[in-house]
């Protein structure tokens, strides 16, 4: 699901620090070995949009979620159709993305969008409850 996916940087795949998926020096895309496939599209695509921006170094918290946004957006441009019902993880592997991206993405919609989505269930999640407040970002 989502549009397709095909790196246009070199990946150079290799141990990070622990917390760290992956990182970028504004030219290269460096991610951790220990990747799995879902993984690494989700960190790639991350790592692309920072490119995209202009980023090559450590960026704030907010630059960090917003670019977190927008690959839940690219990767999920459907508004999650086919989530609903199941466990958070279960849609996730279903729709070919990492559980944070789908929350991500579950983060970006009105609430309207949310329960015509199914991912009621990602609003209810106690550690993401914070991203879900009337202000939530419309898609």
């Amino acid at each position: 699901m989502g549009e397709s996916f095909a790196p246009s940087r070199p990946i150079i795949r290799r141990r990070m620090p622990d917390g760290m998926a992956a990182a970028t020096d504004g030219v290269n895309i460096y991610v951790d070995d220990r990747l799995n496939a879902i993984q690494l599209k989700c960190a790639v695509l991350h790592e692309e949009i920072h490119i995209e921006q202009g980023h090559s170094t450590h960026q704030t918290e907010a630059i960090e979620m917003m670019v977190r946004y927008e690959v839940a957006r690219r990767l999920l441009p459907d508004m999650l159709q086919g989530c609903s019902g199941g466990s958070i993880k279960e849609a996730a592997v279903s729709l070919g993305v990492t559980r944070q991206v789908l929350m991500d993405r579950a983060a970006t919609l009105t609430d309207e969008q949310a329960r015509e989505a199914g991912c009621s269930n990602c609003r209810l999640c106690p550690s993401m409850q914070f991203r879900f407040a009337p202000t939530a970002l419309v898609s």
